[in-house]
């Protein structure tokens, strides 16, 4: 059985984890127009690792990096706290036990880092997996995690869409940064109650508004009641529809689909291409069957696991 060793991550070693995923890319099955997992480069990796509770790197007996592992937790909305475990082990380096290894260590990072939660809500440990990271599943099941949820990503082959019409007395409007207090209340409106979630912040809105491509953020009022957003944008990897949100008491009346068809008309005016989006599974409130009604179909899953952490 080869040797392999875990150390702490370093920054330099950014770029060897970059150029691993990118060696393998083909044999990963990697989606370069990915919404949910793309490849980072080096400051992305940099970031990424650096940003998390513990980070390492697996490392062969000639020093090479194999592999990585990372511990990342937050609190969600109804008081759970997370504590997500994420790793790759390179092809070559599979099936001698580092993936175990490696999931091994970060739950005992997570017993750690836990131990001073006083709080009685829950505390869990959770990790995702992809459909076609048929060895990473295996292992989370073997290891006693189960789904709880499924993320499906979805791809629209940009042929064009006939928009439909805005109901009465709504108008839209290109967001601006300004926008970021109003979109707050109404992400706090539609996202009140939804399980497994963690509500972005204000100043969080604002930052993703002044990065965003505000021609192709485009906001739904009444009055000067901002109740419905349709954000997209394009980059040269992918066209990406990244949020849709109606504002409960405005649900079931056509609004989004009327945002969503004159998005897409932007888009393929714009030019050619897939257009991808990605939205829960499961379907809690019907975002899956509107995106499927609008030509948009299922290219991948991502299974969200979750155990309970023993302290």
């Amino acid at each position: 059985m080869p040797e392999h060793f875990l150390r702490t991550f370093r920054p330099d070693d950014a770029s060897a984890v970059h150029r691993l995923h990118a060696r393998h890319a083909t044999a990963d099955l990697v989606d370069v127009h990915s919404t949910m997992e793309c490849l980072l480069d080096p400051d992305g990796v940099r970031g990424e690792m650096e940003a998390a509770d513990w980070a390492v790197v697996a490392v062969d007996a000639s020093g090479s990096v194999v592999g990585w592992g990372s511990l990342r937790s937050w609190t969600e909305d109804d008081g759970t706290r997370v504590y997500l475990s994420d790793g790759y082990v390179a092809p070559p380096a599979r099936r001698h036990g580092l993936g175990r290894l490696l999931l091994r260590e970060s739950e005992a990072v997570a017993a750690q880092l836990s131990a001073g939660h006083t709080e009685s809500s829950p505390v869990v440990l959770g990790a995702n997996a992809s459909t076609v990271q048929g060895d990473r599943m295996a292992l989370l099941e073997r290891s006693g995690y189960r789904q709880v949820f499924t993320m499906v990503e979805m791809e629209h082959d940009g042929s064009p869409v006939q928009p439909r019409q805005m109901p009465d007395g709504i108008t839209v409007r290109a967001a601006t940064v300004a926008d970021a207090r109003a979109l707050f209340a109404l992400t706090t409106r539609v996202w009140a109650g939804r399980p497994f979630s963690t509500l972005p912040t204000e100043d969080g809105l604002r930052d993703w508004l002044s990065r965003s491509q505000l021609a192709l953020f485009q906001v739904a009022t009444i009055a000067d009641r901002v109740v419905g957003l349709v954000a997209a944008s394009r980059t040269p990897a992918r066209i990406e529809i990244e949020d849709v949100q109606v504002d409960p008491d405005i649900q079931r009346r056509g609004l989004a689909t009327a945002m969503l068809t004159r998005t897409l008309r932007t888009l393929t005016q714009q030019g050619t291409g897939p257009i991808r989006l990605h939205t829960e599974g499961h379907d809690p409130a019907g975002a899956r069957s509107l995106y499927e009604r609008l030509g948009f179909q299922v290219v991948r899953e991502y299974h969200r696991y979750r155990k309970s952490l023993s302290r």
